[in-house]
């Protein structure tokens, strides 16, 4: 599914690109490129609105409504082709997860998740190294080719995949008209440093998180790590989930997660194969003074119920789509329903 080549693109008027590409753009004037994906609906347009605003005197206000099916974006036809990076501020009326996507003209699409944790500013800074390639996305070349990018955009995910009833039960409703703000995207020459990590899945050390919350729970980055926390009573699914790229687990005997839980629990790590098989296993954590390292291997998974059958009834690592960490204890009457966890790192083994 491609999200912006379509006809109706090529009949906008020249005259809302004549401007100058900038290495940054600050939303001051009217001129500043942005729309909504054609078909996606809602409004663009610049406020002045101080709370809103994170530096000058103006910033890109997006106001759209979230339905079950349907998309919500909006894009940028002129991206710097010699960019290396991208970092910008944001902030939401809610949690959500969004993605910021590249479109290549020969049809590939790359996609680079990120949470916005809702009601207050945050910046995001993204190497081209972080985009993977979307899953509904013919590969062409498995590479991606910035010189061949003909747009970005700036898709809502949650309000593509979280608005049906079905979904609601564990990241809560998320249709309604909701609004979203951006000031000062950047174009960087120069990719953001990472720190060289082998095995490692996350090691938290970007300035914005991967993962997505469910329900009643807050997701914060705090002291090199994910801060979880919930508070609300039985029975509720409590955890964060990510998606891991194709391949990603391939020649891997196991999961080890360094984490630190306030009250002990039974935490449970979930993973999603592509043919829709989900596993999972678990373990006791809480009550550590510092962050400890829990490793569970593959022998030690079970197929959940309701997705026996889906599959070969076969855990193969190379094909996780997903992987998960949930609360198991909030889940029986009488286990805590109020928790902090900071979880440090998820690691591979090898």
């Amino acid at each position: 599914m491609r999200y912006w080549t379509v006809v109706g693109l090529l009949t906008l008027t020249s005259a809302l690109w004549a401007q100058t590409p900038k290495s940054v753009i600050g939303f001051e004037t009217p001129q500043h490129g942005w729309l909504v994906l054609p078909g996606a609906g809602g409004k663009v347009e610049l406020t002045e609105n101080p709370n809103d605003v994170k530096s000058g005197k103006r910033a890109l206000r997006y106001t759209y409504t979230a339905a079950a099916g349907k998309l919500n974006a909006i894009i940028y036809l002129e991206p710097e082709l010699w960019a290396q990076g991208f970092r910008f501020w944001i902030k939401a009326d809610r949690p959500a997860l969004f993605a910021l996507s590249l479109q290549e003209q020969g049809g590939e699409r790359w996609v680079a998740p990120f949470w916005v944790s809702g009601n207050e500013w945050q910046r995001v800074t993204i190497a081209l190294a972080d985009f993977t390639l979307a899953e509904d996305t013919k590969p062409v070349n498995n590479k991606l080719d910035m010189d061949e990018v003909e747009g970005l955009g700036l898709i809502n995910v949650s309000a593509f995949f979280a608005t049906t009833p079905e979904a609601a039960i564990l990241f809560s409703d998320q249709t309604g008209t909701h609004m979203l703000w951006l000031d000062d995207f950047e174009f960087l020459s120069d990719a953001p440093a990472r720190r060289a990590a082998p095995n490692m899945l996350d090691d938290f050390q970007r300035d914005y998180l991967v993962w997505m919350a469910t329900a009643y729970t807050s997701l914060t980055r705090e002291a090199g790590g994910m801060r979880v926390e919930y508070d609300m009573p039985f029975p509720y699914i409590f955890g964060a989930l990510c998606g891991v790229a194709p391949n990603a687990l391939r020649d891997t005997k196991g999961v080890e997660v360094v984490i630190q839980v306030k009250t002990p629990t039974t935490l449970a790590v979930f993973v999603e194969e592509q043919d829709g098989e989900r596993w999972s296993a678990t373990f006791e954590a809480g009550g550590e003074s510092k962050p400890e390292a829990k490793r569970l291997l593959w022998s030690q998974f079970a197929i959940s119920d309701d997705t026996k059958g889906k599959g070969d009834g076969k855990l193969t690592p190379a094909t996780v789509k997903m992987l998960s960490l949930a609360d198991w204890g909030a889940l029986t009457e009488g286990g805590p329903t109020s928790n902090r966890w900071l979880v440090q790192s998820v690691r591979l083994v090898k």
